[in-house]
């Protein structure tokens, strides 16, 4: 009798198996769901509100789409650039040379204060320490301390093939 209403509760309770993912490492990596089958990784800068992210999507589970999300500086002289425009910056890894590279401007709506831009042509952040960028945003320095510990664990979490979200529901980035 036990047996059968284990069994039974086991069943009911098999189809909640969906739910969002929202984590944050212990290397202060935020791991969330950015649609069924979609997550996001992040990483704050230590001294704003900056952020480098990059996302996995299935079914190939690979980290992609390095991105920096980047707040509107408070110069006067700031013009911003316009959404899906290039703009020119720097990627310096490690306390080495830094490298000139163009940033898409991903993300740039007028009613929002924050922007994403995505480097191209960039140099490898995989066994990065630090990394830190300039752009027409100004300057950002991220400590990649457990980077690649992220990576394994949001490789882990796609390739579950457990829906992040019910089927439909789509999350958008609040910037």
């Amino acid at each position: 009798m036990i047996a059968r209403k284990i069994f039974l509760l086991l069943f009911l309770f098999t189809g909640h198996i969906s739910s969002e993912v929202n984590m944050t490492t212990i290397d202060s990596f935020l791991i969330s769901s950015m649609g069924s089958h979609s997550l996001m990784v992040s990483k704050k800068a230590p001294s704003s509100n900056n952020a480098l992210v990059f996302f996995m999507n299935r079914p190939y589970c690979i980290c992609e789409r390095v991105g920096f999300v980047m707040g509107n500086p408070n110069a006067e002289s700031f013009q911003r650039p316009k959404e899906d425009s290039y703009v020119k910056g720097k990627i310096k890894i490690d306390n080495r040379r830094a490298q000139e590279v163009e940033f898409l401007v991903f993300l740039a709506r007028p009613e929002k204060e924050m922007n994403v831009i995505e480097p191209r042509n960039f140099p490898s952040i995989r066994n990065a320490n630090v990394v830190e960028i300039e752009s027409p945003y100004g300057k950002s320095k991220f400590i990649m301390e457990g980077f690649q510990q992220a990576m394994k664990q949001s490789t882990k979490i796609c390739e579950s093939f457990i829906p992040y979200l019910k089927e439909g529901e789509i999350k958008e980035l609040d910037l």
